[in-house]
Formats: structure tokens, sequence, C-alpha cells
């Protein structure tokens, strides 16, 4: 692949990850309401599922989507109820301050849950399935072409993500009263329950 065809692809790209969506909501929300570093983890679990579309995009779409799209059906439910209950949790929830918020599970069950949500989401698989073909010749893959391109969809989708994980900090520091707290575990909660929604409709 030539260098302008790689700018053009990470453009496309960009523009692609950087759209509102489940994934960009939950580490937003991740971020504010826990740490950085529990957005950042749900972030490389996202990206870490759009490595899966890319393969079944790049190698063997047709025999992957026969396989999986049943199972696909049944991660898309769970997942949507799973974060509906968050969205939930968190309009009931009391708010408290910032600094006192942990994740009381395992970190890395923040990149599980961005590996889950984004495999309950298949409209990456979609799009890639769409624009490949603009710069590569889906019949005749190469290792390189792939690596190359796999390369580019983790730095552009893990960065892309984790500036909204750094957006939620900065938001953060505006939320210190417990009025402000409220109101942002409502919209958060919404969120949340709207990705659901999302999910269940997709």
């Amino acid at each position: 692949m030539e260098l302008a065809t790689i700018i053009n692809f990470f453009i496309i790209l960009f523009i692609f990850a950087i759209i509102p969506g489940p994934a960009t909501f939950a580490v937003l929300s991740t971020s504010t309401r826990y740490s950085l570093i529990a957005s950042i983890l749900l972030a490389a679990g996202v990206t870490v599922g759009d490595l899966v579309y890319t393969s079944a995009v790049l190698f063997s779409f047709s025999l992957f989507e026969e396989i999986l799209t049943p199972i696909f059906l049944y991660i898309r439910i769970v997942g949507a109820i799973y974060i509906a209950y968050l969205g939930l949790s968190l309009i009931l929830k009391k708010p408290t301050k910032f600094k006192d918020q942990k994740v009381k599970k395992n970190l890395w069950v923040q990149f599980g849950l961005g590996f889950f949500l984004c495999l309950s989401n298949p409209k990456p698989m979609v799009f890639y399935f769409l624009v490949f073909p603009q710069f590569i010749d889906l019949s005749n893959v190469t290792l390189k072409s792939s690596l190359i391109i796999m390369v580019v969809i983790t730095a552009t989708v893990f960065l892309t993500l984790a500036m909204f994980g750094i957006l939620g900090q900065i938001i953060k520091k505006f939320l210190l009263k417990e009025k402000s707290l409220k109101l942002f575990n409502r919209i958060s909660g919404v969120m949340f329950i709207i990705v659901a929604y999302y999910l269940l409709k997709s």
C-alpha cells in the first residue's frame, strides 16, 4: 500500500471512529465516573474487538459471517441488557464525590466490557466490508497489506477512544458539586440506556 493510500484510509477511519456511538459514550462515561486507566482499558478492549472484525473481513468474511452471526445476535442481546442495567444503576445511584469513586471490580473487567461492547455491535464489520475494497483487493490479500491495515486500525481506534477518555477527565473537573454529580449520573445512565437500545435495534 502506498503512503497516500494509507493516509486516506486513516482519515476515513478517524472520521468513523470519532462519530459518537456506543464505544465513545462508554469510554467517556467510564473515564468521568472512575479513572483514565479504566477508560483506557475499555478502549483497548474495543480495539481488540475491532481487530476481530478486521480479520473477518480480510481473511474469511463469508465463512466468519455464516458461523458467528447467530452468536453475535445473542451477544448483542445480553450486552444490551447488561448495559441497560448499568445505565439504570447510574440513574438510581446516590451521587458521591469523584475522589471517592473506585472501580470495585478488577480493572481488566473494563477491557472485557469494551471487547464485549464491540462484538455486540456488528456495524464496524459492515463499515470495514464496504471500505476495505476501496484500498485493498479482498480476493488477493497479502500479509503485508493486512498488517498495515491492522496497525492503522489499532492506532486510530485506540487513540481516538483514548481522546474521549482524556475528555472525560477534563469534564470531571467541572463536576464537583453534589447536584452536578446527580445530574451527570442521570445523563450517563440515559446515555447507557440509549446505547442498549441502539445495540438491540442494530
